[in-house]
Protein backbone atom coordinates (compact mmCIF):
# COMPACT_ATOMS: atom_id res chain seq x y z
CA UNK A 1 0.00 0.00 0.00
CA UNK A 2 0.78 3.90 -0.51
CA UNK A 3 1.47 6.35 2.05
CA UNK A 4 -1.37 8.01 2.64
CA UNK A 5 0.09 11.53 2.12
CA UNK A 6 -0.42 12.55 -1.43
CA UNK A 7 -0.13 16.00 -3.57
CA UNK A 8 -3.30 18.07 -3.50
CA UNK A 9 -5.24 16.99 -6.97
CA UNK A 10 -4.48 20.31 -9.15
CA UNK A 11 -0.82 19.49 -8.61
CA UNK A 12 1.32 16.89 -10.39
CA UNK A 13 2.48 13.44 -8.56
CA UNK A 14 6.46 14.53 -8.12
CA UNK A 15 8.21 13.81 -10.73
CA UNK A 16 5.49 14.10 -13.34
CA UNK A 17 5.08 16.64 -16.27
CA UNK A 18 2.99 19.04 -14.94
CA UNK A 19 -0.79 18.89 -15.48
CA UNK A 20 -3.32 20.93 -17.74
CA UNK A 21 -6.11 21.85 -15.41
CA UNK A 22 -9.28 20.07 -16.77
CA UNK A 23 -11.87 23.01 -17.22
CA UNK A 24 -14.50 20.70 -15.71
CA UNK A 25 -15.05 18.70 -12.54
CA UNK A 26 -13.75 15.37 -14.31
CA UNK A 27 -11.51 12.91 -12.75
CA UNK A 28 -7.97 13.61 -14.53
CA UNK A 29 -5.41 10.63 -13.63
CA UNK A 30 -2.51 12.41 -15.45
CA UNK A 31 0.33 12.77 -12.87
CA UNK A 32 -0.96 9.83 -11.08
CA UNK A 33 0.03 6.25 -9.85
CA UNK A 34 -2.74 5.06 -8.27
CA UNK A 35 -6.56 5.33 -9.29
CA UNK A 36 -8.05 7.60 -6.27
CA UNK A 37 -11.38 6.89 -6.96
CA UNK A 38 -10.74 3.19 -5.95
CA UNK A 39 -8.76 4.79 -2.83
CA UNK A 40 -11.60 6.84 -2.28
CA UNK A 41 -14.35 3.94 -2.46
CA UNK A 42 -12.31 1.70 -0.33
CA UNK A 43 -12.13 4.20 2.36
CA UNK A 44 -15.88 5.38 2.21
CA UNK A 45 -16.74 1.64 2.61
CA UNK A 46 -15.30 1.66 5.75
CA UNK A 47 -18.21 3.84 7.18
CA UNK A 48 -20.31 0.78 6.20
CA UNK A 49 -18.18 -1.37 7.77
CA UNK A 50 -17.85 0.21 11.16
CA UNK A 51 -21.59 0.41 11.73
CA UNK A 52 -21.54 -3.32 11.22
CA UNK A 53 -18.59 -4.03 13.73
CA UNK A 54 -19.46 -1.57 16.01
CA UNK A 55 -22.92 -2.85 16.10
CA UNK A 56 -25.11 -0.86 17.94
CA UNK A 57 -27.81 2.44 16.38
CA UNK A 58 -26.52 5.62 15.47
CA UNK A 59 -27.40 8.10 12.91
CA UNK A 60 -25.01 6.59 10.67
CA UNK A 61 -26.43 3.16 10.46
CA UNK A 62 -28.65 5.13 8.64
CA UNK A 63 -26.31 4.61 5.70
CA UNK A 64 -24.64 1.51 6.99
CA UNK A 65 -26.83 -0.81 7.38
CA UNK A 66 -27.95 -1.77 3.82
CA UNK A 67 -29.42 1.21 3.36
CA UNK A 68 -27.71 2.41 0.10
CA UNK A 69 -28.74 -1.30 -1.16
CA UNK A 70 -28.52 -4.46 -0.21
CA UNK A 71 -24.83 -4.81 -0.16
CA UNK A 72 -22.38 -4.77 2.97
CA UNK A 73 -18.94 -4.14 3.24
CA UNK A 74 -17.31 -7.19 2.17
CA UNK A 75 -18.77 -7.45 -1.25
CA UNK A 76 -17.14 -3.51 -2.10
CA UNK A 77 -14.11 -4.90 -0.26
CA UNK A 78 -13.38 -8.17 -2.13
CA UNK A 79 -14.48 -6.55 -6.11
CA UNK A 80 -12.42 -3.45 -5.32
CA UNK A 81 -9.72 -6.01 -4.04
CA UNK A 82 -9.80 -8.40 -6.99
CA UNK A 83 -9.85 -5.22 -9.44
CA UNK A 84 -6.69 -3.76 -8.09
CA UNK A 85 -4.72 -7.02 -7.83
CA UNK A 86 -6.12 -7.55 -12.06
CA UNK A 87 -4.52 -4.14 -12.72
CA UNK A 88 -1.15 -4.17 -10.31
CA UNK A 89 -0.32 -7.96 -10.91
CA UNK A 90 -1.26 -8.22 -14.45
CA UNK A 91 0.63 -4.91 -15.35
CA UNK A 92 3.83 -7.38 -13.83
CA UNK A 93 2.60 -10.26 -15.63
CA UNK A 94 2.97 -8.67 -19.08
CA UNK A 95 6.43 -6.89 -17.97
CA UNK A 96 7.77 -9.98 -16.27
CA UNK A 97 6.02 -12.90 -17.01
CA UNK A 98 4.03 -15.25 -15.25
CA UNK A 99 6.73 -16.91 -13.21
CA UNK A 100 7.59 -13.86 -11.45
CA UNK A 101 3.78 -12.32 -10.94
CA UNK A 102 3.63 -15.63 -9.35
CA UNK A 103 6.26 -15.57 -7.05
CA UNK A 104 4.67 -11.71 -5.69
CA UNK A 105 0.89 -13.04 -5.53
CA UNK A 106 2.16 -16.06 -3.19
CA UNK A 107 4.15 -13.02 -1.18
CA UNK A 108 1.09 -11.70 -0.89
CA UNK A 109 -0.71 -14.18 0.60
CA UNK A 110 1.77 -15.29 2.78
CA UNK A 111 1.81 -11.29 3.93
CA UNK A 112 -1.65 -11.48 4.64
CA UNK A 113 -1.64 -15.07 6.28
CA UNK A 114 0.71 -13.74 8.74
CA UNK A 115 -1.48 -10.34 9.37
CA UNK A 116 -4.53 -12.85 10.05
CA UNK A 117 -2.32 -15.18 12.57
CA UNK A 118 -0.91 -12.17 14.34
CA UNK A 119 -4.84 -10.72 14.52
CA UNK A 120 -6.07 -13.69 16.12
CA UNK A 121 -3.10 -14.44 18.17
CA UNK A 122 -3.26 -11.20 20.06
CA UNK A 123 -7.05 -11.71 20.70
CA UNK A 124 -6.81 -15.03 21.93
CA UNK A 125 -3.98 -13.80 23.93
CA UNK A 126 -5.69 -11.00 25.77
CA UNK A 127 -7.90 -13.09 27.22
CA UNK A 128 -5.89 -13.82 29.95
CA UNK A 129 -5.93 -10.33 30.66
CA UNK A 130 -8.93 -10.82 33.63
CA UNK A 131 -9.99 -7.46 33.04
CA UNK A 132 -10.33 -6.99 29.52
CA UNK A 133 -13.96 -8.11 28.00
CA UNK A 134 -13.13 -9.83 25.16
CA UNK A 135 -16.77 -10.60 23.99
CA UNK A 136 -17.02 -7.73 21.33
CA UNK A 137 -13.98 -10.10 19.70
CA UNK A 138 -13.83 -13.93 20.47
CA UNK A 139 -17.86 -14.38 20.01
CA UNK A 140 -20.27 -13.45 17.76
CA UNK A 141 -24.11 -12.77 18.02
CA UNK A 142 -26.45 -13.90 15.27
CA UNK A 143 -28.46 -10.70 14.35
CA UNK A 144 -31.89 -12.77 13.37
CA UNK A 145 -31.96 -15.44 15.80
CA UNK A 146 -29.94 -13.69 18.82
CA UNK A 147 -27.60 -17.26 19.41
CA UNK A 148 -24.08 -16.07 20.52
CA UNK A 149 -21.52 -18.45 19.05
CA UNK A 150 -17.55 -18.13 20.64
CA UNK A 151 -15.40 -18.07 18.16
CA UNK A 152 -12.33 -19.34 19.74
CA UNK A 153 -11.95 -22.36 22.05
CA UNK A 154 -12.10 -22.09 25.41
CA UNK A 155 -8.59 -21.36 27.80
CA UNK A 156 -9.22 -24.61 29.65
CA UNK A 157 -8.86 -26.32 26.18
CA UNK A 158 -5.17 -25.39 26.25
CA UNK A 159 -2.66 -23.53 24.43
CA UNK A 160 -1.81 -26.17 21.61
CA UNK A 161 -5.14 -26.10 20.94
CA UNK A 162 -6.25 -22.42 20.76
CA UNK A 163 -2.74 -22.24 18.79
CA UNK A 164 -3.87 -25.06 16.76
CA UNK A 165 -6.96 -23.24 15.68
CA UNK A 166 -5.44 -19.72 15.42
CA UNK A 167 -2.72 -21.31 12.78
CA UNK A 168 -5.25 -22.73 10.53
CA UNK A 169 -8.04 -19.87 10.83
CA UNK A 170 -10.01 -21.58 12.68
CA UNK A 171 -10.01 -18.86 15.65
CA UNK A 172 -10.67 -15.49 14.49
CA UNK A 173 -12.69 -12.18 15.52
CA UNK A 174 -15.35 -12.21 13.19
CA UNK A 175 -14.62 -8.39 12.39
CA UNK A 176 -11.19 -9.96 10.91
CA UNK A 177 -12.51 -13.06 9.12
CA UNK A 178 -12.54 -11.51 5.82
CA UNK A 179 -8.29 -11.37 5.58
CA UNK A 180 -8.43 -15.37 6.16
CA UNK A 181 -10.77 -14.89 2.84
CA UNK A 182 -7.93 -12.80 1.03
CA UNK A 183 -5.08 -15.78 1.85
CA UNK A 184 -7.14 -18.29 0.40
CA UNK A 185 -7.89 -15.80 -2.99
CA UNK A 186 -4.36 -14.73 -3.33
CA UNK A 187 -3.58 -18.64 -3.05
CA UNK A 188 -5.68 -19.13 -6.50
CA UNK A 189 -4.94 -15.99 -7.80
CA UNK A 190 -1.63 -17.42 -9.91
CA UNK A 191 -4.56 -19.90 -11.48
CA UNK A 192 -6.64 -17.04 -12.81
CA UNK A 193 -3.26 -15.13 -14.01
CA UNK A 194 -2.01 -18.39 -15.83
CA UNK A 195 -5.68 -18.17 -17.51
CA UNK A 196 -6.13 -14.43 -18.39
CA UNK A 197 -2.17 -15.12 -19.34
CA UNK A 198 -3.30 -17.57 -22.04
CA UNK A 199 -6.44 -16.04 -23.31
CA UNK A 200 -8.98 -18.33 -21.53
CA UNK A 201 -10.91 -15.49 -19.90
CA UNK A 202 -14.00 -16.88 -21.06
CA UNK A 203 -13.56 -20.30 -19.32
CA UNK A 204 -11.83 -18.71 -16.62
CA UNK A 205 -15.41 -16.92 -15.87
CA UNK A 206 -17.56 -20.06 -16.72
CA UNK A 207 -15.69 -22.13 -13.89
CA UNK A 208 -16.22 -19.15 -11.75
CA UNK A 209 -19.94 -19.31 -12.05
CA UNK A 210 -20.15 -23.02 -12.36
CA UNK A 211 -18.29 -22.94 -8.57
CA UNK A 212 -20.46 -20.56 -7.46
CA UNK A 213 -23.83 -22.11 -8.76
CA UNK A 214 -22.64 -25.41 -6.98
CA UNK A 215 -22.15 -23.44 -3.77
CA UNK A 216 -26.12 -21.97 -3.95
CA UNK A 217 -27.47 -24.88 -5.44
CA UNK A 218 -26.45 -27.60 -3.02
CA UNK A 219 -28.63 -28.35 -0.26
CA UNK A 220 -27.64 -27.70 3.12
CA UNK A 221 -27.81 -29.99 5.84
CA UNK A 222 -27.22 -27.26 8.40
CA UNK A 223 -29.76 -24.27 7.05
CA UNK A 224 -27.43 -20.73 7.03
CA UNK A 225 -23.74 -23.02 6.51
CA UNK A 226 -22.65 -23.60 3.05
CA UNK A 227 -22.60 -27.15 2.56
CA UNK A 228 -19.37 -27.61 0.57
CA UNK A 229 -16.47 -25.34 2.45
CA UNK A 230 -12.79 -25.89 1.00
CA UNK A 231 -11.09 -25.28 4.50
CA UNK A 232 -11.25 -25.42 7.89
CA UNK A 233 -10.99 -21.80 8.37
CA UNK A 234 -13.51 -19.86 10.19
CA UNK A 235 -14.59 -17.34 7.54
CA UNK A 236 -16.00 -20.09 5.65
CA UNK A 237 -19.40 -19.68 7.50
CA UNK A 238 -19.79 -15.81 6.63
CA UNK A 239 -17.46 -16.09 3.51
CA UNK A 240 -17.55 -19.70 1.44
CA UNK A 241 -15.00 -19.81 -0.77
CA UNK A 242 -16.78 -21.45 -3.40
CA UNK A 243 -19.53 -18.35 -3.20
CA UNK A 244 -17.60 -15.22 -2.64
CA UNK A 245 -14.40 -16.02 -5.05
CA UNK A 246 -16.92 -14.67 -7.72
CA UNK A 247 -16.76 -11.51 -6.95
CA UNK A 248 -12.82 -11.60 -7.22
CA UNK A 249 -12.33 -13.22 -10.07
CA UNK A 250 -14.78 -10.87 -11.90
CA UNK A 251 -12.61 -7.80 -10.32
CA UNK A 252 -9.36 -9.79 -11.27
CA UNK A 253 -10.45 -10.02 -15.16
CA UNK A 254 -12.20 -6.15 -14.74
CA UNK A 255 -8.64 -4.85 -13.31
CA UNK A 256 -6.41 -6.93 -16.10
CA UNK A 257 -8.46 -5.38 -19.02
CA UNK A 258 -9.66 -2.03 -17.54
CA UNK A 259 -8.42 -0.49 -20.16
CA UNK A 260 -10.61 -1.80 -22.86
CA UNK A 261 -13.60 -1.65 -19.40
CA UNK A 262 -12.88 1.95 -19.77
CA UNK A 263 -13.16 2.34 -23.21
CA UNK A 264 -16.35 0.22 -23.67
CA UNK A 265 -18.10 2.75 -20.97
CA UNK A 266 -16.85 5.98 -22.81
CA UNK A 267 -19.25 4.48 -25.68
CA UNK A 268 -23.12 5.08 -26.26
CA UNK A 269 -23.55 1.02 -25.28
CA UNK A 270 -21.26 1.97 -22.42
CA UNK A 271 -22.96 5.23 -21.14
CA UNK A 272 -26.55 3.28 -21.41
CA UNK A 273 -25.47 0.22 -19.00
CA UNK A 274 -23.94 3.33 -16.62
CA UNK A 275 -27.38 4.77 -16.70
CA UNK A 276 -29.22 1.23 -16.37
CA UNK A 277 -27.07 0.79 -13.34
CA UNK A 278 -27.62 4.10 -12.22
CA UNK A 279 -31.64 3.35 -12.32
CA UNK A 280 -30.77 -0.56 -10.78
CA UNK A 281 -29.00 1.20 -7.84
CA UNK A 282 -32.02 3.45 -7.27
CA UNK A 283 -34.58 0.70 -7.38
CA UNK A 284 -32.65 -1.87 -4.98
CA UNK A 285 -31.91 1.45 -2.69
CA UNK A 286 -35.43 1.60 -2.55
CA UNK A 287 -36.04 -1.94 -2.18
CA UNK A 288 -33.24 -1.88 0.44
CA UNK A 289 -35.26 0.90 2.76
CA UNK A 290 -38.53 -1.37 3.25
CA UNK A 291 -36.46 -3.66 5.29
CA UNK A 292 -38.20 -4.30 8.86
CA UNK A 293 -35.35 -3.66 10.73
CA UNK A 294 -36.57 -3.38 14.43
CA UNK A 295 -33.50 -1.12 15.40
CA UNK A 296 -34.75 1.53 12.97
CA UNK A 297 -37.48 4.39 13.59
CA UNK A 298 -40.44 4.01 11.49
CA UNK A 299 -39.78 6.82 10.06
CA UNK A 300 -36.65 5.86 8.09
CA UNK A 301 -38.00 3.03 7.17
CA UNK A 302 -40.38 3.05 3.83
CA UNK A 303 -43.35 0.36 4.16
CA UNK A 304 -44.61 -0.06 0.36
CA UNK A 305 -43.48 -3.41 0.75
CA UNK A 306 -44.94 -6.06 3.00
CA UNK A 307 -42.72 -7.24 5.67
CA UNK A 308 -43.31 -10.80 4.65
CA UNK A 309 -42.64 -9.99 0.86
CA UNK A 310 -39.90 -8.13 1.69
CA UNK A 311 -38.16 -11.03 4.09
CA UNK A 312 -39.24 -14.12 1.18
CA UNK A 313 -37.07 -12.20 -1.50
CA UNK A 314 -34.35 -11.47 0.76
CA UNK A 315 -34.12 -14.91 1.90
CA UNK A 316 -34.71 -16.10 -2.12
CA UNK A 317 -31.92 -13.53 -3.42
CA UNK A 318 -30.19 -11.90 -1.01
CA UNK A 319 -28.43 -13.75 1.50
CA UNK A 320 -25.05 -12.59 2.18
CA UNK A 321 -23.21 -15.65 3.24
CA UNK A 322 -24.62 -17.04 -0.14
CA UNK A 323 -23.74 -14.28 -2.19
CA UNK A 324 -27.53 -14.36 -3.41
CA UNK A 325 -27.68 -13.04 -6.84
CA UNK A 326 -29.79 -9.84 -6.09
CA UNK A 327 -26.57 -9.00 -4.21
CA UNK A 328 -24.35 -9.68 -7.41
CA UNK A 329 -26.38 -7.27 -9.01
CA UNK A 330 -26.31 -4.57 -6.57
CA UNK A 331 -22.90 -4.44 -6.14
CA UNK A 332 -22.30 -4.42 -9.81
CA UNK A 333 -24.48 -1.46 -10.55
CA UNK A 334 -23.70 0.51 -7.18
CA UNK A 335 -20.11 -0.05 -8.01
CA UNK A 336 -20.57 1.44 -11.99
CA UNK A 337 -22.71 4.15 -10.83
CA UNK A 338 -20.42 5.00 -7.97
CA UNK A 339 -17.46 5.11 -10.47
CA UNK A 340 -19.47 7.15 -12.89
CA UNK A 341 -20.06 10.01 -10.64
CA UNK A 342 -16.79 10.23 -9.09
CA UNK A 343 -15.00 10.27 -12.35
CA UNK A 344 -17.87 13.13 -13.42
CA UNK A 345 -17.50 15.18 -10.11
CA UNK A 346 -14.25 13.89 -8.72
CA UNK A 347 -12.66 17.70 -7.81
CA UNK A 348 -15.66 18.94 -5.38
CA UNK A 349 -15.91 15.15 -3.84
CA UNK A 350 -12.22 15.41 -3.82
CA UNK A 351 -12.06 18.49 -1.85
CA UNK A 352 -14.54 17.91 0.81
CA UNK A 353 -13.93 14.51 1.37
CA UNK A 354 -10.99 13.37 -0.32
CA UNK A 355 -8.75 14.26 3.13
CA UNK A 356 -10.71 11.40 4.72
CA UNK A 357 -11.62 8.93 2.62
CA UNK A 358 -8.49 8.21 0.50
CA UNK A 359 -5.99 7.93 3.44
CA UNK A 360 -8.81 4.70 4.66
CA UNK A 361 -8.59 3.77 1.36
CA UNK A 362 -5.07 3.24 1.03
CA UNK A 363 -4.32 1.94 4.29
CA UNK A 364 -7.00 -0.36 4.39
CA UNK A 365 -5.24 -3.08 5.67
CA UNK A 366 -3.82 -0.89 8.62
CA UNK A 367 -7.33 0.03 9.40
CA UNK A 368 -8.62 -3.39 9.38
CA UNK A 369 -5.76 -4.31 12.03
CA UNK A 370 -6.16 -1.32 13.95
CA UNK A 371 -9.50 -1.20 14.37
CA UNK A 372 -9.89 -4.74 16.46
CA UNK A 373 -8.35 -2.60 18.94
CA UNK A 374 -10.59 0.47 19.00
CA UNK A 375 -13.85 -2.14 19.06
CA UNK A 376 -11.84 -3.69 22.33
CA UNK A 377 -11.79 -0.10 23.99
CA UNK A 378 -15.21 1.31 23.13
CA UNK A 379 -16.31 -2.21 24.06
CA UNK A 380 -14.76 -2.09 27.76
CA UNK A 381 -16.13 1.23 28.06
CA UNK A 382 -19.60 1.61 29.62
CA UNK A 383 -20.75 4.06 26.47
CA UNK A 384 -22.48 1.44 24.30
CA UNK A 385 -24.98 0.20 27.58
CA UNK A 386 -25.94 3.69 27.24
CA UNK A 387 -28.05 2.87 24.52
CA UNK A 388 -28.23 6.75 23.29
CA UNK A 389 -28.21 7.01 19.79
CA UNK A 390 -26.19 10.22 19.99
CA UNK A 391 -23.34 8.82 21.79
CA UNK A 392 -23.47 5.73 19.63
CA UNK A 393 -22.79 8.29 17.02
CA UNK A 394 -20.28 10.03 18.43
CA UNK A 395 -18.22 6.99 18.61
CA UNK A 396 -19.07 5.88 15.21
CA UNK A 397 -17.65 8.93 14.00
CA UNK A 398 -14.62 8.74 16.60
CA UNK A 399 -13.53 5.57 15.78
CA UNK A 400 -13.17 6.36 11.89
CA UNK A 401 -12.07 9.66 13.15
CA UNK A 402 -9.37 7.46 15.32
CA UNK A 403 -8.08 5.34 12.53
CA UNK A 404 -7.87 8.17 9.95
CA UNK A 405 -5.62 10.26 12.47
CA UNK A 406 -3.28 6.77 13.33
CA UNK A 407 -2.72 6.78 9.83
CA UNK A 408 -1.88 10.38 9.42
CA UNK A 409 0.88 10.38 11.92
CA UNK A 410 1.86 6.71 10.88
CA UNK A 411 1.18 5.00 14.18
CA UNK A 412 3.52 2.07 14.64
CA UNK A 413 3.96 1.74 11.27
CA UNK A 414 7.08 -0.24 12.09
CA UNK A 415 4.69 -3.09 13.49
CA UNK A 416 1.66 -2.74 11.97
CA UNK A 417 1.00 -4.29 7.94
CA UNK A 418 0.11 -1.05 5.96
Amino acid sequence: MTSAHFPAHDQAAPGAAPAVRPASWRYDSRGWTRDLRIDFLRGLVFVLLFTSHFNFFSWVSLIGWERVGVVSSAEMFILLSGIVTGAVYGKRLRSDGLGACTIKLFSRAWTLYKTAVIAAGLVALLRLVPWLDMTSLTTFTDPVSGTLYPLYPSLSEGFLSNLFHVLVLAASPHQFQIVGLYVVLFLLTPVIFWALDRRLTGWLLLASWLAYLVNYLTPEAQPGTAEIQLTVAQFEYAFPVLAWQLLFVHGVVAGFHRKAVMAFFSTGAGRAVIALCMLLSLMLAMFSLNHPLEQLPAWARLHFIAPELFNAAYQSFFLKYKLGPGRILNITCLLVAAMAVLTVAWKPIYRSLGWLFIPLGQESMYVFFMHLFVVLLVFNSPLPTLDDVWINTALHVLALLACWWMIREKFLFNLVPH
